[in-house]
């Protein structure tokens, strides 16, 4: 079972997910970088505003719903870059690049532990020498405050239509095999508030531990620069952080044994 089937929710992701909050960061982190790769980049919601900064950007996706979204958008605002739609668990680009970044926690989508070694390796190899990987994760402790099994009202978004959509999630926790899995859905009504239609996607991610996440990435090759707990750079603690903001670079040793 993937995370998420995004041919169901491609049209809807750009009405519910509207955080800003980490371009900011991503911004300043590949200002001067020679090549970005963004991996996981869906519609663009980071996308365009590190093009539109200058950033030398390609972007990887899986899903061709959201890829056509953002092919769509880029071609609106008269933008051209290099989009492969691939699978990061299987990368297979030519290019080595300065930067790769996982934004939005989406690492935490492979939820099965040989995919998540395949992806890691994919990513080292796509990696300049000197380059910096940045992975963006849940921090358990608090990711888990609202993973209570309930029915929890997400958001309320208005449509250009005058309706209105509500998306509801409910989740649950599976500490032996560090799973959240759960159902997103997504209710329509009208300007008189009668429901007009209703749909359903399942969800699971894997919520890493601190410990057994840096484990993962050393045995990969990757050695920590820096694990931030927010987009501020504000230093990682366990237990009140809302992220694991890691930033990574190639373990030389390794890559001479490798």
């Amino acid at each position: 079972m993937p995370a998420m089937d995004y041919s169901q929710v491609a049209h809807w992701y750009d009405t519910y997910v509207k955080t800003d909050i980490d371009i900011p960061f991503f911004i300043n982190e590949a200002k001067d970088c020679g090549h970005v790769l963004e991996l996981t980049s869906g519609t663009g919601r980071l996308s365009i505003p590190l093009i539109e900064a200058g950033v030398s950007l390609s972007c990887v996706d899986n899903s061709s719903e959201m890829l056509a979204i953002l092919r769509h958008k880029l071609a609106a605002k008269g933008l051209s870059i290099h989009i492969y739609e691939q699978d990061m668990c299987n990368l297979a680009l030519k290019e080595k690049f300065d930067l790769i970044i996982i934004p939005f926690n989406s690492f935490a989508e492979i939820v099965n532990s040989d995919e998540q070694h395949q992806a890691l390796k994919a990513v080292w190899n796509c990696l300049t020498a000197t380059g910096r990987f940045i992975c963006t994760l849940h921090n358990p402790p608090i990711r888990l405050k609202s993973v209570n099994g309930q029915l929890i009202l997400r958001g309320k978004h208005d449509l250009d239509d005058g309706e209105s959509l509500f998306l509801w999630s409910v989740e649950k926790y599976e500490p032996e095999n560090c799973l959240v899995k759960g159902i997103q859905f997504w209710e329509i009504y009208d300007q008189n508030g009668v429901m007009q239609r209703k749909s359903f996607v399942d969800i699971q991610f894997y919520l890493h531990q601190q410990e057994d996440f840096q484990r993962l990435i050393q045995s990969q090759g990757f050695q920590v620069i820096s694990l931030y707990g927010d987009y501020s750079y504000g230093e990682f603690q366990k237990e009140t952080s809302p992220f694991m903001i890691w930033i990574l670079e190639k373990d030389r040793n390794h890559a001479k044994d490798a």
